[in-house]
């Protein structure tokens, strides 16, 4: 063997060696981080939503609610997710920040306008979240109603009264449309002052708005009609900023799937079946009414109503 050849045999095992370990030492690296990836959490989805006028630690939402059971029902799909709440705010103020964009994916029950729905930077999904149990109007009112209000049965017998509404509900381009006169406030809280001050003669909610309210402080013991009731087709859908479409088409999913296997509805059940009863539509004089802000709806979300009148 000549000079220098153990010595050379000795040095290419060695880099052998070594380039073995080191592809090895390359291969387990590689390993590690597909388990890191596979075991590490995943960013959780920020979705915000508004947090209730009337402060309670009992009061949540139902908007909230079918948030929540949505996204939950889209864990294993999508990921986690955190909720965080937005303060209090009008309409018209909201429809600004949700415009805007001003939070991470703002996510917002609104009453449907054709106007709405033909915004560029809106995007909102057709599933009546209430099933338009909202549709159906109680009303607090004026103390001194309580003995008049028993003979109204006709539209055009409450053109002389004033109704109370929020900035920028909807419920007031109807009531207008209808020839009813509209006074309007920034919040529901100063709606309950007028209405027990006699600026404001009928103050209108759904059943489950109405009974919960009934109960709180600021509602400040209003009378109660029980003879009369308002109907308007007012459906509620979800609505977002077009570039939240991601987590819209999350919750749209999350919605079928929780309609389908029944939990939406069983949901739905607890927060209004059982005011809708209270409210007893079928005893009272229910007066219909005119929604021209749904012209251009498709009708295909009229097969998840209910209809507490005819059940």
């Amino acid at each position: 063997m000549e000079p220098g050849s153990i010595g050379n045999c000795i040095l290419e095992s060695s880099r052998s060696r070594a380039l073995r370990n080191l592809m090895m030492l390359f291969a387990l690296c590689i390993l590690a981080s597909d388990c890191a990836a596979q075991t590490s959490p995943l960013t959780p989805l920020i979705v915000t939503h508004k947090l209730p006028e009337l402060n309670s630690a009992e009061r949540v939402l139902h908007e909230v609610e079918v948030l929540k059971l949505a996204l939950d029902k889209t864990i294993a799909e999508f990921g986690p997710y955190e909720l965080h709440g937005i303060p209090p705010m009008n309409r018209a103020r909201t429809l600004v920040a949700l415009s805007h964009n001003v939070y991470p994916n703002l996510i917002l029950q609104m009453s449907y306008e054709d106007e709405l729905a033909e915004q560029e930077k809106l995007a909102f999904i057709p599933f009546p979240l209430d099933r338009g149990a909202l549709s159906y109007r109680i009303c607090f009112m004026r103390d001194s109603l309580n003995a008049t209000a028993r003979s109204v049965t006709r539209l055009d017998q409450l053109k002389d009264y004033h109704f109370g509404i929020g900035i920028g509900w909807a419920d007031g381009k109807i009531l207008r449309h209808n020839d009813l006169q509209v006074i309007e406030s920034n919040s529901v809280v100063s709606l309950f002052r007028m209405t027990k001050a006699g600026r404001v003669d009928f103050f209108c909610r759904g059943a489950s708005e109405f009974f919960y309210e009934q109960q709180d402080p600021n509602s400040l013991g209003l009378t109660s009609d029980t003879h009369l009731a308002l109907y308007y087709p007012l459906p509620k859908f979800f609505f977002a900023h077009k570039d939240s479409q991601a987590a819209l088409h999350r919750v749209q999913k999350g919605l079928e799937i929780a309609y389908n296997d029944g939990s939406f509805n069983e949901l739905w059940s607890k927060r209004h079946m059982h005011t809708l009863t209270r409210a007893q539509l079928k005893q009272r004089n229910l007066i219909k009414l005119e929604n021209p802000l749904i012209k251009h709806l498709a009708h295909d979300y009229e097969t998840y109503l209910y209809d507490p009148i005819n059940q």
